[in-house]
């Protein structure tokens, strides 16, 4: 922890004597650290760089996600220059920490999480403040690019495919009807990486963070994150009871029939992007514990393809990549 750090958390924390360690949790650019008081409360640290863009609009999106409602955690202290945030400690437990648990004493969590981000799914963009900064939403070319993104790192780099020049034809058709559905559906607010160490629980209640990415998007990529987590495993019952869940409380104007094709085409979009990014974390970015996911991971793509009935050239590659991590010896 360099001087200006600790300057900062001097002139914060109004003391000079406390104890740091750092977090290492995720696949951010960003560094944590946990901050101890001698027989005091205890503190989060986050440090941001420049080179995610994203990163800058984290506290603005904190203050609009507060004033709507949706749990988040406090801001202590900002200095925007030297990109430095002092955050009050939301503890160790989140939705990820509580896989073994049996279902029942889980559900409460995953219904409140899926309530409290319903309340974002809800916001009328028309009604955004002129100065909040955002990432672009999604479009066609950012479903592409995950699309590719998935290709790169994961098909060709994890699962080492190579794919006839007849696959990717069957497969580029397939997509940009996967995309043009995906358009289809109403845009709103998403978290866009909203899984299970991304939803902390505080007081008993879900806290939400790494909520930088916040965009324009299709709700179902968000419900998609969460209900098809690779890092945590759902039975058929639980995941058919959370996605009826959602669809009661939201009340669409379709069948839950149709909401659930949504919801597994959102699913299959989303985990072709964490797929991914398992694959240049793991390999690119030297985490090679990001890999250990991609088996939970591919299998729910194929789950996931399967239950949309529209995608059947992806199901087929799911499938192959299955297969040739399955063969891998360790």
């Amino acid at each position: 922890m360099n001087k200006e750090i600790r300057n900062f958390l001097n002139d914060h924390l109004s003391v000079v004597d406390f104890q740091y360690n750092p977090i290492k949790k995720g696949g951010s650019d960003r560094n944590f650290y946990r901050v101890r008081l001698p027989h005091g409360p205890t503190f989060i640290f986050m440090e941001y760089g420049t080179d995610v863009e994203e990163n800058a609009y984290w506290v603005e999106i904190n203050r609009f996600m507060t004033e709507t409602g949706i749990p988040t955690p406090r801001i202590i202290a900002y200095d925007h220059r030297q990109r430095f945030l002092l955050l009050e400690d939301l503890g160790e437990m989140d939705l990820y920490s509580l896989r073994a648990l049996p279902w029942h004493k889980r559900r409460h969590y995953y219904l409140s999480a899926l309530s409290e981000i319903h309340r974002l799914h809800r916001f009328a963009l028309a009604d955004l403040p002129a100065d909040l900064k955002l990432t672009r939403g999604y479009d066609r070319s950012l479903y592409l690019w995950e699309q590719n993104y998935f290709k790169e790192n994961f098909v060709e780099a994890v699962c080492r495919l190579d794919l006839s020049d007849q696959v990717m034809r069957d497969w580029t058709e397939e997509s940009n009807a996967l995309i043009d559905r995906l358009q289809k559906v109403l845009p709103c607010l998403i978290h866009r990486d909203f899984q299970s160490q991304n939803i902390m629980i505080k007081n008993d209640r879900p806290v939400f963070i790494d909520f930088q990415g916040m965009r324009p998007g299709n709700l179902f990529y968000d419900l998609g994150s969460l209900i098809c987590d690779p890092y945590v495993t759902f039975s058929t019952s639980e995941r058919n009871e959370l996605i009826a869940f959602y669809y009661r409380i939201m009340e669409p104007n379709y069948s839950l029939d149709q909401f659930t094709d949504y919801f597994w085409e959102g699913a299959a979009q989303r985990l072709m992007q964490a797929l991914g990014a398992y694959g240049f974390l793991g390999l690119k970015k030297n985490k090679p514990d990001f890999l250990q996911h991609t088996v939970s991971g591919i299998k729910n793509l194929a789950t996931a393809t399967a239950n949309a009935g529209a995608l059947p050239v992806l199901n087929e590659l799911a499938k192959s990549c299955l297969n040739s991590l399955s063969s891998k010896p360790g």
